[in-house]
């Protein structure tokens, strides 16, 4: 067994379920606030350029690509 294994098998284990919540839960909330951030900076650069379409695409292709890195941050069980 390596050793990502038996962290893993400690935290879903051996620890407090609330203290297990909040080791998963705090890195991933991070990351998703980090890409928030930089959404928002690509679409008040690309709202500059005055054309409404590219402002369009960035809105529609944000969710999308919200779902992705979420899945993406799901922990390997």
């Amino acid at each position: 067994m390596g050793k990502e294994e038996k962290e893993n098998k400690q935290l879903f284990e051996q620890m407090p379920v609330p203290k297990a919540v909040m080791t998963m839960a705090v890195p991933t909330i991070i990351a998703q606030l980090i890409i928030l951030i930089y959404n928002m900076a690509d679409t008040f650069f690309i709202g500059r350029t005055n054309d409404p379409f590219m402002v369009a695409g960035v809105s529609l292709i944000l969710p999308l690509f919200n779902v992705t890195i979420a899945v993406a941050s799901l922990p390997e069980v």
